[in-house]
C-alpha cells in the first residue's frame, strides 16, 4: 500500500511571513485573533504576542528579546506600530 503525505499541512496555513528589507516577521495564528509573532530586525529578534479585534491590535506583549535593545516606552510603541503595519501588508 502506498501512502502519500499531504502537500500542505494545517500548521503551514496558520503561519504567514513577510520580509521588507532587513525586517522579517512571521505571524502564527494561535486562535481567533491571537497571534505569536517572531520579529527580526537586523540581528535583533523579538517574540511577541498580539491580540487583534476588528483589524486593530488590542493587546501587545513582548515575550522575549534577543539582541542589544534597551526597551523603553518609545521602542515598545514603535514595535507595535511596525507589527501593525507588517500585519496590514500581509493582506
Amino acid at each position: 500500500m502506498n501512502f502519500q503525505t499531504a502537500l500542505i499541512n494545517p500548521a503551514v496555513l496558520q503561519e504567514r511571513t513577510i520580509s521588507i528589507g532587513n525586517i522579517k516577521a512571521t505571524f502564527s495564528n494561535i486562535s481567533d485573533g491571537l497571534y505569536d509573532v517572531a520579529l527580526e530586525i537586523n540581528s535583533n529578534k523579538f517574540i511577541l504576542q498580539i491580540e487583534t479585534i476588528a483589524d486593530k491590535i488590542e493587546t501587545f506583549e513582548i515575550v522575549a528579546v534577543k539582541g542589544f535593545v534597551e526597551l523603553s516606552n518609545k521602542i515598545i510603541i514603535i514595535l507595535k506600530k511596525l507589527v501593525e503595519h507588517l500585519r496590514y501588508r500581509l493582506d
